[in-house]
């Protein structure tokens, strides 16, 4: 008759000192594994020899007993045996009765169970899964420590990665940890967390900012010699986003003529749908002789749209197929124009919002002022979006050095 044991399978160590957690049959002379999940030695001695009395060892451990009971189960449901089919059964459309600790698998579930996640956001994780996946593949999160991260923050470092890519990618790995340990709690109450106090302190980083002279900004605005009207047009809508607040392309796209009221254009910014659900705060862009002879000049009255890219009942998945190649091509033909007018800093449909700010900073507005007008959450918000020093500045600066 055939055995099945729980086993801490310890012929091959794995990356971090893991082992597969299995179930061991032996059936007559032959013996193999069925592989549920990986623990190191530690855990493995907390969970099944202490028997942890702490509610996710609990846990875990009826999982385990559950997938071993049913193992049995199916032994004596296939007759004759036959390895493959019991190996293919007891896997397929079967729940698992362990749940995976691969980080692959949990950037997976995450974002299937995580409804309210954007797709933006959805993207950026499945960027930042495929980063780990490459780099490590088969990581699991009992892996991750601060001393991987380190590791890791060294290794990018070396292949020319920013510090701000580099954090924004492991901003996205602790949410995933936090999520496992609050949120759906899967991941051992033995693991070690890699962040805060005793791990690795994330850094809110502000690189300093190069924004066009004010020459430049009146350059653009001024131009009226353009190679096609595709080129124009592109002109026209980062004047546009300049003139709106600095306002993001997004915001520009669904804006309706419905959203112009009175002397103002009003309207919600996309990017705190989800982050300021209770606070949320228009913004009010005076409409100026020359944000309106923009608007009449390049919006499309046959639409509800001002700029008349969108159809009623989009998807977010259309509006955000339909954002990205608009800004591709857009952005095209402002790096032509760039190169045309000899720029300091290359035109982008996202550089409109660092004039906008940097603008109003060089006439002496506030931070406040300028934060309060973009929507901004907090100064430190606003400071992201200002030139540290203009280049002028410097020279005006470092001439009284002897």
């Amino acid at each position: 008759m055939a055995t099945f044991t729980l086993v801490l399978d310890q012929r091959v160590k794995l990356k971090g000192g893991l082992f597969n957690l299995s179930i061991r049959v032996i059936n007559g002379k032959e013996q193999f594994y069925l592989n549920l999940s990986k623990l190191n030695k530690e855990q493995y001695h907390h969970i099944f020899i202490r028997k942890g009395m702490d509610s996710k060892s609990i846990e875990f451990r009826e999982k385990c007993n559950e997938a071993l009971i049913r193992s049995e189960r199916l032994f004596l449901q296939i007759r004759p045996f036959d390895k493959k089919k019991f190996r293919s059964q007891f896997f397929k459309n079967e729940e698992k009765t362990t749940d995976s600790l691969l980080l692959s698998d949990l950037f997976e579930r995450f974002a299937t169970n995580y409804s309210s996640l954007k797709i933006t956001s959805q993207k950026h994780y499945k960027y930042t899964k495929l980063l780990f996946d490459g780099l490590f593949p088969d990581l699991s999160v009992l892996d991750v420590t601060p001393g991987f991260i380190n590791d890791f923050i060294k290794k990018r470092t070396e292949q020319g990665v920013s510090p701000s890519t580099i954090e924004s990618n492991l901003r996205n790995l602790r949410r995933i940890i936090n999520y496992f340990i609050n949120e759906e709690p899967i991941i051992p109450s033995t693991y070690v967390y890699p962040f805060g106090k005793r791990g690795y302190s994330i850094q809110n980083l502000y690189p300093s900012k190069v924004v066009l002279s004010n020459d430049e900004i009146k350059a653009v605005i001024d131009l009226d010699e353009f190679d096609s009207n595709k080129q124009e047009y592109a002109r026209d809508i980062w004047l546009l986003l300049y003139r709106c607040n600095g306002s993001n392309f997004a915001d520009l796209l669904r804006m309706k003529w419905t959203d112009i009221r009175g002397n103002c254009l009003e309207f919600y910014r996309k990017k705190t749908e989800t982050t300021k659900r209770k606070n949320r705060k228009k913004i009010l862009v005076p409409l100026t002789e020359e944000l309106k002879n923009l608007i009449d000049k390049i919006g499309d009255k046959n639409s509800i749209y001002i700029l008349g890219k969108l159809k009623e009942g989009y998807t977010e998945k259309m509006f955000d197929n339909k954002n990205h190649k608009l800004k591709a091509q857009i952005n095209a033909e402002l790096e032509l124009l760039s190169k045309k007018l000899n720029l300091s800093v290359p035109l982008r449909t996202k550089t409109a919002r660092d004039s906008y700010a940097t603008t109003l900073k060089r006439a002496g507005v506030s931070k406040d002022r300028i934060g309060e007008m973009m929507d901004h959450s907090s100064s430190l918000v606003t400071e992201h979006y200002l030139a540290s020093l203009d280049r002028d500045e410097v020279f005006e600066i470092n001439k009284h050095l002897l």
